[in-house]
């Protein structure tokens, strides 16, 4: 109920019944304006009615209504006074003497009678009582003041340099003389409100609520909760926090803090003592990070989460792969030495290498499977991999709610608060098709990024301040309190179990070196670092306290650090043993069983039977009966049928057969993407709305078979980092689905560009790592503007890992040249021209015995286009993905007469067609579609050169000369030619920074000047032409 509601309720003489209206929710009749002013003198009578406390009462009724024992006598009274109809002013009457608030009048649990006005003989009572009231109040406003601001005060950084907050101030309302308090108050008794847990009494002493709230929320941890806008949530943050004795831990969970914190400290002491001119960007500072995530994981696991995937930063990456994970230290340390590969890939640097282990967690006795996801340097681009990964994982084991698969995301401040992937990323949250319900943040707040001073940072108080917006629970917990740090993860465990929602844990700690090993701090922070050289360690500190605890003696320390020592200086050994080092090692997607049984070099047959072609177009052009259709949408699925009777099929219905068919042989298809649904230029629509019903769709391709695979197509957030980052970690987990992300225009995907320059294009090379993503982005010059018209083909061309020479005297082609050039490619780049040949491309991804990414350049007008269609033949068996689409027309058929040779790629193809008829060269000009840009079929542009022996050959395109695929296509063009003494020349744009122009006119301008060129005739020629 809104707070000023229920004041106004209370106020009135209908209030009870107004208040019981509106939480039935019905409205009560408003009042007028006369008995709205008579209201408002009334309230006058009862001063603690104010719109600062309206929460309090409002809280104080509802726990009145269940028990009236629950809150003070005086608010007893004056709740049976308003239940009996008592009008403004009238309620409140002073109860007989009392000295619980020590204001020297009694209290009963029994209301006055009502009265028509108060009496005069009670007037001094009752203002007496009025000012106990209202001290009792501002004892709750003190009490949530403390809940609300608490973390402000608290003392969070363990070099007590700053405050984590960036704000050295107190807030007001934290000090007693803001209520009007002050020591003559501190042994007065008051009730505790029911929103609050810091004692089983029902009453303290002023004092003693002080000392409590400060405990709580003012020492080692700041809690950070009341910006999550629900009450149940709120209190179930409140007593896990402020229940009496909730945060101590039994001795033998000390022990195994001590005993983590002991590897954590010395790894890093033993990493610096083996080679200290290494960069490993080390823990220190921060060693209880370690503990913290065993935590989390020892307290799912109990909870019964089986799989956790970890994203992180380089920091403390190799301390969490040797004591998280338990990666052999031989390994680990292995990569210190200068060893030859013994398999594929180029590799990465160690800390930023993943890896993938099962293995028993002692603390919860169950089997539990942890990977570490690869990433770049590129802070936090690896967080939406790692969702998308989770969410993924969930899927394949049908743990719909992620009870048994978690995210654990670790970040860096200034990562955190600055990079905007993180919102992003949260913005996935509570999306259906991407929630993975729940991850639990970690952020190592080294109070300093790289050499830059938090204040130049970041704007807000708190590098974590971005959770807010999704309204996540905060814990900020200094690192030298490790017990505190211990608490905090057991309630962000339990929270992400019970409300399947994001907690961030900020570990505010500090950097003992600079940015790396190597790295002088002193240049830019010298205060800071004059004190870090005095601090003591957080394992050096906890051994004190346990000794002093009697929790351990000093033998027990001393055999502990001995044990842990010797497993390093053994591990150490066996490194030295080692002779080189295996990517394999370090898999974080491990598909070991998917390759055993595949032939590299075979690429199976993509086309399927007739009657399967013809079930799944006539599901497709259908719906259910009683389904409100949009009449339009009935023509369009009318047209389809219509497609299939005249063998003319369009784009659409290629996807869908594409897709339909896979779906039918088991293989899980997932389409994600702005507005994917319906399809950017609305020829997909495979979710159907009912026109008459809210929410109510139907997806025809999720109805094809009773044992077919799900159909996932989801719109998504106006995110393309996040979005493609998410699909991407989507992909890894199983080999057999089809993953595709499309992009609203092609150039969009430029705001994804560190996922596919980090992850997509290098991952496999880097990190072993296959993905058969797919990448839809539309392209093509139709006079829409710089922003609507190219998806770069440049860029991901001159990404490719392919040769851009080649010598015929070592190269074969036929037999398996095709399978052996997608083996060997880092990726796949393509731009189709017809339904039936994206239709085998995209069965094409799951057919190959590996996987690899592919980037389509998909079309646009081409969806409609009359002649961009395929006949029914070309989807059945014998039918396959064509690399280059040659010339079928006349110049075929007298190749002695063609003058020319025109290869080109995608849309521009259909306007060439178009040109040529216009000039009159239909004989003369051949046009050859190349379909796969890379690997570069050069077996077949070779054939069809070779065809036309006396012909020039030209590229032609669309694009400008700096961009597009000339400068991938002529050095390969050149080489190949080269021995027949051959060349090809170039006909199309000129060069341009911008992609495309804006203006229609010039637009059609460049089309005739490019058409010009390809057929060599005078524009004049070109009068009326029109593409």
């Amino acid at each position: 109920m809104h707070r000023a509601g229920l004041l106004c309720r209370l106020a009135s003489p209908s209030r009870i019944n107004a208040y019981r209206s509106a939480s039935s929710n019905k409205s009560p009749l408003a009042t007028s304006t006369t008995q709205t002013r008579k209201n408002s003198t009334a309230v006058k009578h009862e001063p603690f009615l104010n719109g600062s406390s309206s929460v309090y009462i409002e809280q104080m009724y509802e726990a009145w209504l269940q028990d009236p024992s629950s809150v003070h006598a005086s608010w007893d009274a004056y709740f049976r006074n308003v239940e009996a109809g008592a009008g403004p002013g009238q309620a409140f009457h002073a109860p007989p003497a009392s000295t619980l608030f020590g204001g020297g009048i009694a209290l009963s649990g029994f209301s006055t009678p009502v009265s028509s006005a108060p009496s005069p003989s009670s007037a001094v009572n009752a203002s007496t009582s009025v000012q106990s009231i209202s001290d009792h109040l501002k004892i709750q406003l003190l009490i949530r003041s403390f809940q609300t601001r608490g973390h402000n005060i608290a003392e969070l950084d363990p070099l007590g340099i700053n405050s984590a907050d960036l704000d050295d101030t107190v807030p007001p309302e934290l000090e007693l003389s803001f209520y009007g308090f002050g020591e003559r108050d501190l042994d007065r008794e008051f009730l505790l409100p029911p929103t609050t847990f810091i004692s089983e009494k029902k009453s303290l002493t002023l004092r003693e609520i002080l000392k409590r709230l400060r405990q709580i929320y003012c020492t080692s941890t700041g809690v950070e909760y009341m910006h999550v806008n629900n009450l149940e949530q709120q209190d179930w943050i409140r007593r896990r926090f402020e229940a009496p004795r909730v945060t101590e831990l039994s001795h033998d969970q000390k022990k195994v803090l001590f005993k983590r914190l002991i590897r954590s400290t010395k790894f890093e002491e033993f990493l610096a003592k083996k080679w200290p001119s290494e960069k490993r960007f080390g823990l220190e500072g921060c060693e209880v990070l370690i503990p913290a995530i065993k935590q989390v994981i020892d307290s799912s696991s109990t909870l019964g989460v089986d799989s956790f995937v970890i994203g992180m930063p380089h920091r403390g990456r190799l301390n969490v792969l040797a004591n998280v994970c338990r990666q052999p230290l031989a390994t680990i340390l292995s990569q210190f030495s200068t060893l030859e590969p013994a398999d594929e890939g180029s590799g990465d640097v160690k800390y930023h290498l993943g890896v993938c282990i099962e293995r028993l967690n002692r603390q919860s006795q169950r089997n539990v499977k942890i990977a570490v996801v690869a990433n770049p340097s590129h802070l936090e681009a690896v967080d939406p991999v790692v969702i998308g990964k989770v969410r993924a994982e969930a899927f394949y084991a049908g743990d719909e709610k992620c009870d048994r698969t978690m995210a654990i995301l670790l970040h860096g401040d200034a990562a955190f608060a600055g990079q905007g992937v993180v919102n992003e990323t949260f913005n996935l949250n509570d999306l259906t098709s991407y929630s993975t319900h729940g991850t639990i943040h970690i952020v190592a707040n080294n109070q300093i990024g790289f050499t830059t001073d938090p204040r130049s940072s970041r704007s807000s108080p708190y590098c974590t301040d971005v959770g807010r917006v999704v309204g996540c629970p905060i814990f900020h917990v200094n690192v030298d309190d490790p017990e505190a740090v211990m608490h905090v993860c057991n309630v962000a465990a339990d929270w992400r179990k019970t409300f399947k929602k994001d907690v961030i844990i900020d570990l505010v700690c500090y950097r003992r070196h600079g940015h790396n090993e190597l790295d002088e701090p002193m240049f830019t922070q010298p205060l800071m670092y004059q004190i870090i050289k005095k601090t003591k360690t957080a394992l050096e500190k906890y051994q004190e306290k346990i000794l002093n605890e009697g929790v351990a003696n000093e033998q027990y320390v001393k055999e502990e650090l001995t044990k842990y020592g010797s497993i390093l200086e053994e591990a150490y050994e066996n490194a030295q043993k080692i002779t080189y080092v295996r990517n394999r090692d370090w898999l974080d997607s491990p598909w070991d069983d998917f390759f055993k049984k595949r032939d590299p070099l075979k690429l199976p047959a993509t086309g399927i039977e007739n009657d399967n072609i013809q079930h799944i177009i006539q599901k497709f052009s259908s719906y259910p009966e009683g389904f409100n259709l949009h009449r339009g949408l009935e023509r369009t699925l009318k047209g389809r049928q219509q497609m299939l009777k005249d063998n003319s099929l369009d784009w659409a219905i290629g996807e869908a057969l594409a897709f339909g068919s896979l779906l039918k042989e088991g293989i899980h298809v997932r389409l994600s993407g702005q507005d994917v649904e319906r399809g950017t230029f609305s020829h997909r629509h495979h979710v159907l709305h009912d026109q008459k019903t809210d929410q109510k769709v139907y997806n025809p391709l999720n109805d094809l078979a009773e044992k077919q695979a799900e159909y996932t197509v989801c719109n998504s957030s106006l995110s393309e980092y996040a979005v493609l980052g998410f699909e991407l970690g989507y992909s890894m987990v199983d080999p057999n689905s089809l993953v595709i992300w499309e992009a609203q225009f092609g150039d969009f995907s430029n705001t994804a560009q560190c996922i596919i320059d980090q992850f997509i294009s290098s991952g496999q090379s880097k990190w072993i790592r296959q993905s058969g993503l797919v990448m839809l982005l539309p392209h093509g010059y139709e006079g829409m503007g710089p922003e609507h018209s190219s998806a770069r083909p440049e860029r991901f061309l001159q990404m490719c890992n392919e040769d851009d020479e080649i010598d015929l005297n070592k190269v074969a082609f036929g037999g398996t040249f095709e399978a052996q050039q997608l083996h060997d490619t880092n990726w796949i780049v393509a731009n189709c021209t017809t339904p039936a040949n994206i239709y085998h491309l995209l069965r094409r991804q799951v057919t190959m015995p590996f996987r690899k990414p592919a980037i389509v350049f998909s079309p646009k007008s081409l969806l409609r286009h009359p002649l961009a269609r395929s006949p029914v033949e070309h989807f059945e068996p014998g039918s396959s993905f064509q690399r280059i689409i040659p010339e079928t027309g006349a110049p075929s058929e007298n190749p002695q007469n063609v003058k020319r040779v025109v290869f080109c790629t995608g849309k521009v193809y259909y306007d060439m067609v178009a040109a040529r008829k216009h000039v009159g060269k239909e004989s003369e000009v051949a046009l050859v579609r190349v379909e796969q840009l890379s690997p570069f079929p050069y077996d077949l542009v070779q054939e069809e050169c070779r065809k036309y022996q006396g012909a020039e050959i030209i590229w032609a395109q669309e694009e400008h000369k700096n961009m597009g695929a000339w400068s991938f296509v002529q050095p390969r063009f050149n080489s190949l030619l080269s021995v027949d003494g051959r060349q090809t020349k170039y006909a199309g744009r000129l060069p341009s920074s911008s992609p495309a122009t804006g203006n229609k006119f010039t637009h059609l301008l460049e089309q005739k000047e490019m058409m010009s060129k390809v057929f060599d005739v005078q524009k004049s020629k070109l009068e009326g032409f029109k593409a």
